[in-house]
């Protein structure tokens, strides 16, 4: 093998093993915590479905030190609407994203949260009041009946979970937060009968 072949094949095998660190790191060993969906029920009132739901959010000590640290969270509640099909993945019929951000402001000593689709904004002494705020979801309106009834089928139903949003964070941390399994925080699907 030549010089040229050499130094070609340790810059090729230095990438497959850059490359592999990068896959298999969010599935190494951490701190990471989870969400949880404890409780979830979609309601039909005056021709709308509203969501109620508790939900329970257990942060790793590198969030949590984030968190203290001022950096801005934002934690996302997904819902869809899907009608199951028979030999294919099931059709999504519409989606809404609930998001909330959360931010500690060391001069007033609060941490304020932040409904991102409407503007309400909240403050609370403890992370923990905070938390009970976005995770105690109440008569959330989240999709006309009528738009369900114009697709034509009876046959669907809803799934909701949480997360912890990567796309706000500032740059330095994001690296941390794709290759850190402690930051990898979710709940599971729910799947909710309407």
């Amino acid at each position: 093998m030549t010089n040229v072949q050499q130094t070609t094949w340790q810059l090729l095998s230095r990438r497959w093993v850059l490359a592999l660190v990068l896959l298999l790191a969010p599935l190494g060993t951490g701190q990471a915590q989870g969400f949880a969906i404890n409780h979830a029920e979609i309601a039909l009132s005056d021709k709308v479905y509203h969501l109620n739901a508790s939900l329970e959010f257990d942060f790793s000590n590198d969030v949590l030190e984030a968190i203290n640290n001022g950096v801005p969270l934002v934690l996302d509640l997904i819902i869809e609407f899907l009608e199951p099909r028979r030999f294919w993945f099931d059709d999504e019929i519409a989606s809404l994203e609930q998001r909330y951000q959360l931010q500690y402001h060391a001069l007033s000593e609060q941490y304020i949260v932040r409904n991102l689709n409407s503007g309400a904004q909240y403050s609370f002494f403890s992370l923990s009041a905070a938390l009970q705020k976005i995770g105690s979801v109440n008569n959330l309106p989240i999709i006309d009946e009528q738009l369900l009834e114009d697709k034509k089928t009876e046959n669907y139903y809803a799934r909701i979970r949480t997360t912890l949003s990567f796309e706000n964070l500032p740059v330095p941390l994001k690296l941390d937060a794709w290759t850190s399994r402690s930051w990898w925080l979710g709940s599971d699907w729910v799947e909710l009968d309407l």
